[in-house]
This record gives C-alpha cells, sequence and structure tokens, in this order.
C-alpha cells in the first residue's frame, strides 16, 4: 500500500514539473497588442492585394487600347484605299 502511494505521488510529482516546465506561461495579449498585430497582417495583405489588381488593370488596359488601335485602324484603311 505504502509503495502504491509512493508510485502515485512520484508519478503525479513528475507529471506536474513536466507539464510547469513544458511551455512557457500564458500572458493574455492586450488590446493594443491585438490591434497591432491584426494591422499589421492586414496591411501586408492589402499591399499584396493592391500590387496585383493594379498588374491586372495595367495588362486589361493595355488590351483595350490595342484593340480599339486595331479598330481604328481598320476602319481607316479601307477610306485611304
Amino acid at each position: 500500500m505504502k509503495k502504491r502511494i509512493t508510485a502515485i505521488l512520484m508519478a503525479s510529482g513528475f507529471l506536474a514539473l513536466t507539464l510547469v516546465s513544458c511551455g512557457e506561461k500564458f500572458t493574455p495579449l492586450s488590446e493594443e497588442q491585438i490591434n497591432a498585430q491584426v494591422d499589421s497582417a492586414f496591411n501586408s495583405v492589402a499591399e499584396a492585394k493592391k500590387a496585383e489588381l493594379k498588374a491586372a488593370c495595367e495588362t486589361e488596359m493595355a488590351a483595350k487600347v490595342a484593340a480599339k488601335v486595331s479598330e481604328l485602324q481598320s476602319a481607316a484603311a479601307p477610306a485611304v484605299q
């Protein structure tokens, strides 16, 4: 009986020591820290999205300009001949 109690106490002590030394203590973030993390994540995604949309817009604009130039050239070609 004493051996069993001793073994249980030793096992629980080992388990408690392992759990305590295993990780960092939990410290909740303040409202400012949460806002700072959210802002930084939003800004990084927003900048990437803006660059992507700007590139798509420039590509689309170049295609529209080329199509309009081609249309005007083909419309003017029969009149010139």
